[in-house]
Order: structure tokens, then C-alpha cells, then sequence
């Protein structure tokens, strides 16, 4: 665990301080805002609308992950309203925002009459390169961690992570000298995010039907979030939370990403795209 990145003394009482976990959540926002960019430049749009969008996209985003989280700890989020006005790289649920920011990448894309599915298609890989980018600062910041385990793919992190610290509290005094090893759920999730990539490259490569790239990384990416949900530890959350983030989140989503693959299937056949001639 390495969770600060960048400490340097630039005079007395001043120190310029960079966290793992806010180098790498920022290094994959603009790895995709970058791709992005690029991506629409490429339909003829000024550079200032470019912007536009991707801002939008972006405070899409953060709007959307705080709602989950807000509806995933609506008791904490009751004890502390000022956990709704921080701005910080904390307190997001993943898959709110992707529903938000993907609601508002569509309405965009069709009121500007761009090319919704060829678009997101490209930009599927990408978005698994940068979720692998932020895993590796959660992997080296010890958050995001999952339960214990005596199985050889299990890692203890050092005395007092996050991770020893919750043992601490549910444990008592033996977990005080002894992490025990827990399954690395952030490597799982960043094999996940990989390999949904891959699945689209491969997809958008040899296919090159339109559509159908985005909704197989869709798809593989929340089946592995999905495994990996079995895995993860949630000190904070109840039952109640846990359901809403599991089954009812990953199985919607399951859903839509296979309803999404079935009609580019359905439109690429309309339009004869990547039939053998």
C-alpha cells in the first residue's frame, strides 16, 4: 500500500501533498475526457463544443454517483448533509454516475444528430483502460478492499489500511497484531475493466457492426463487477444497501446490456452492416 504519491516540503508549514487515489482518479479522467475529445473532433464539431459536452458529461457523472451513493446510505447521508456538499474524489457509487453520464451522452448525441452507437462504440475500450487507471490508486490508497480469505489470492495489507482497521473494529485485540489476508477486489475489478476492453477492441476490430462493441464491454464489465461484488467488503452499508448496490444495480444493468446487443443486432441486419457478402 503506498497511499500518498507526492509529498514534498516547498517551505516551512507548506507541503504539496498528491494521494494515490486522487493521482490516478484524475489521470483516468483525463486519459477519457482526452479520448473523447478526440473522438468528436473527428464529426466536425468545434473544439468549444467539445468542451461543452465533455463538461456536461462529467458533472453528468458526479450528479449521478452521489445520488447512489445518497440511496445506498440515506441513513449516514441523514446523520451528515454535508457529505452531499463535498467535493471530493469520495462518496460515489460507480454505476450511478455511468447511468447518468450515459443518459446525458445519448440525449447529446441525439440532439446534435451524431452517430450515438459509432461513438460510444470507440470509446468503450477506453473507458475500461480508465477504470483499470483508477483501481490502481484504490489498490495503492488499501480502499475499495474485499473480505478475508485464506485462499493464495489473498494479500494482507499493512497494519492500520483500511482494510486492518475495519478487522480491527469487528475483531478485537488478535486483528490489532495481525492483518489477515483479503481478496485484492481491486485487482479483480481492474482484470474486469481490462478484459472488457479487450472484448470491445476484438468486437469493434473483427465485426465492425455499429453498436455492438459498447454493449459487449456493457456487459462484461458488470459481469465482472458483478463476481467481484460477491468479494468486496462493505463496513458501512446494510442489507438494504448491499441488495440496492448487488442484485438490483448489476442485474438491471445485466439487462440493459443485453437488450442494448440485441437491438445493434437488429439494426446492423436492417441496414446489412457486417453480413458476408
Amino acid at each position: 500500500m503506498y497511499p500518498t504519491l507526492i509529498d514534498l516540503s516547498l517551505a516551512e508549514n507548506i507541503n504539496f501533498i498528491v494521494s494515490s487515489y486522487r493521482f490516478f482518479g484524475i489521470l483516468a479522467a483525463i486519459y477519457l475526457s482526452a479520448i473523447a475529445y478526440l473522438c468528436l473532433r473527428r464529426n466536425n464539431l468545434s473544439p468549444g463544443l467539445c468542451i461543452s459536452i465533455i463538461t456536461a458529461i462529467i458533472a453528468a457523472f458526479f450528479i449521478g454517483s452521489r445520488l447512489l451513493y445518497v440511496i445506498l446510505y440515506w441513513p449516514q447521508v441523514v446523520q451528515d448533509p454535508s457529505i452531499l456538499s463535498r467535493f471530493h474524489l469520495s462518496n460515489f457509487a460507480l454505476y450511478g454516475g455511468l447511468a447518468i453520464s450515459l443518459l446525458a451522452w445519448w440525449l447529446i448525441n441525439r440532439y446534435l444528430k451524431l452517430p450515438f452507437f459509432k461513438i460510444t462504440d470507440r470509446l468503450a475500450p477506453h473507458l475500461g483502460l480508465s477504470a483499470a487507471i483508477m483501481r490502481i490508486g484504490c489498490f495503492l490508497n488499501g480502499c475499495c478492499y474485499g473480505t478475508e480469505t485464506s485462499s493464495l489470492l489473498g494479500i494482507r495489507f499493512p497494519p492500520f489500511s483500511p482494510a486492518h482497521l475495519a478487522q480491527i473494529s469487528t475483531a478485537g485485540e488478535l486483528s490489532f497484531f495481525f492483518p489477515a489476508a483479503i481478496h485484492p477486489t481491486q485487482l479483480y475489478e481492474m482484470t474486469a475493466a481490462l478484459t472488457a476492453s479487450l472484448a470491445a477492441w476484438t468486437v469493434l476490430i473483427k465485426k465492425g457492426q455499429s453498436g455492438l462493441a459498447a454493449g459487449v464491454f456493457g456487459l462484461v464489465f458488470t459481469a465482472g463487477r458483478f463476481i467481484t461484488y460477491f468479494f468486496r467488503d462493505f463496513p458501512a452499508a446494510d442489507h438494504i444497501s448491499n441488495m440496492i448496490r448487488g442484485p438490483v444495480v448489476y442485474s438491471s444493468a445485466l439487462i440493459i446490456f443485453s437488450a442494448w446487443i440485441i437491438i445493434a443486432l437488429k439494426q446492423n441486419k436492417a441496414f446489412g452492416v457486417g453480413e458476408v457478402e
